[in-house]
């Protein structure tokens, strides 16, 4: 009988062990997380990008933010979102490409320079997030759309 009973008990925890605790992926409070970037600016100048963007001083839950690691920078080459959309992590990853990671400057203001290269698309939209130093990500920024001005191409005519 004892030999039924541990059979018994041993199937319960084989059946019953893998249902126990929290199940999907670990999810940090959203009260920890950085506030997303503030006013992203991008501008045509002589065929590159100037970004421009205000650095979140608060989490979320409305708590001073401290020191940031990195800000990430991505861009949509093609199928840019309407005007207006809420951007989300799965979206942006597999629509844009990250154009390149920062050091977070300490002061409130951040700046890039971006260059889409000669042959480069003539419209780009761009939006960023940063990371705090246990690794936080903040929601991306809304979308800063530009169009690109590229100089006139010069002609050698030496020939």
């Amino acid at each position: 009988m004892t030999k039924q009973l541990a059979k018994l008990l041993l199937g319960l925890l084989v059946v019953a062990g893998p249902a126990c605790g929290r199940k999907g992926p670990l999810e940090v409070p959203q009260g920890r997380v950085p506030m997303a970037i503030e006013r992203l600016l991008a501008v045509a100048r002589d065929g590159r990008v100037v970004l421009e963007w205000t650095n979140p001083a608060k989490t979320v839950s409305g708590r001073p933010l401290g020191p940031l690691a990195e800000v990430e920078i991505w861009v949509f080459e093609r199928d840019i979102p309407a005007a207006g959309t809420s951007l989300s992590t799965s979206m942006v990853e597999k629509s844009a490409r990250l154009a390149h990671r920062l050091v977070a400057d300490p002061s409130a203001a951040g700046s890039f320079v971006f260059d889409p290269g000669p042959s480069g698309p003539e419209r780009l939209a761009f939006t960023a997030r940063v990371l705090d130093r246990k690794g936080r990500a903040s929601d991306f920024s809304p979308l800063a759309v530009v169009a690109i001005v590229r100089p006139p191409a010069v002609l050698d005519r030496t020939t």
